[in-house]
């Protein structure tokens, strides 16, 4: 018998595996960054795998747009840092969605080990410096509307001539990002450790105070 594909579904096949190669060549550098980093858990006893404390192919969280999230999210009330020796005036509701996926670990109010549905374990909480708890008053302030306080005036036009909004269809990019307009935790932490593989998880060093000078020049 002889089968006949017609160019459409041949299309359809090469279009498939052609996508399949740039999500693997995107990816790729990912998975290599976070192996053998802070996020990498995979050793921990709790999973055997890297991604999946965070991610899940199937079943995600549909009340983030981060891709397919798997943890429990903190839904906890923060005490926010505050200062009177601040500029201006500034809008800071509390963490946003994504420093609210941070501190599903990070405020040590989730154990580490709910995801994928479970509960966890009571008392399996991060500690020490790891834990940020939930009052963030002595933190760099998260989830603040940017206003720029040094240069042109304020003008937030100038701002993103250095910081993208963020989006999620785009490879990282080299500057520190901006979430819905806000400063998040990964603003400054890359959660993937994808950049400058960093021990801290950060997007740019601490030598020569690099990343405080991004936003903070003086």
């Amino acid at each position: 018998m002889l089968f006949v594909h017609s160019r459409t579904s041949l299309d359809i096949r090469y279009n498939f595996i052609a996508a399949m190669c740039v999500l693997f060549a995107y990816t790729l550098p990912a998975v290599a960054a976070i192996q053998g980093s802070m996020h990498d858990l995979s050793g921990s006893g709790i999973t055997v795998e890297i991604c999946n404390i965070c991610h899940t192919p199937h079943a995600g969280n549909g009340s983030t747009t981060t891709p397919l999230w798997n943890h429990t999210i903190s839904t906890v009330v923060y005490t926010l840092y505050n200062s009177p020796t601040m500029d201006v005036a500034v809008e800071q509701p509390g963490p946003g969605s994504m420093s609210r996926l941070c501190l599903s670990c990070h405020d040590g109010t989730v154990a580490i080990d709910s995801f994928g549905g479970d509960t966890g374990t009571p008392g399996n909480v991060l500690t020490g410096l790891a834990s940020k708890g939930t009052d963030l008053s002595d933190d760099h302030p998260v989830g603040v509307q940017w206003v720029h306080q040094t240069l042109g005036g304020g003008s937030s036009s100038l701002c993103m001539n250095c910081h993208d909004i963020h989006n999620i269809t785009e490879p990282p990019g080299k500057e520190l990002k901006f979430f819905a307009g806000r400063v998040e935790c990964p603003s400054c932490h890359d959660v993937h450790n994808s950049q400058v593989m960093d021990v801290k998880l950060l997007r740019k060093p601490l030598a020569g105070s690099a990343l405080c000078f991004h936003c903070h020049p003086k």
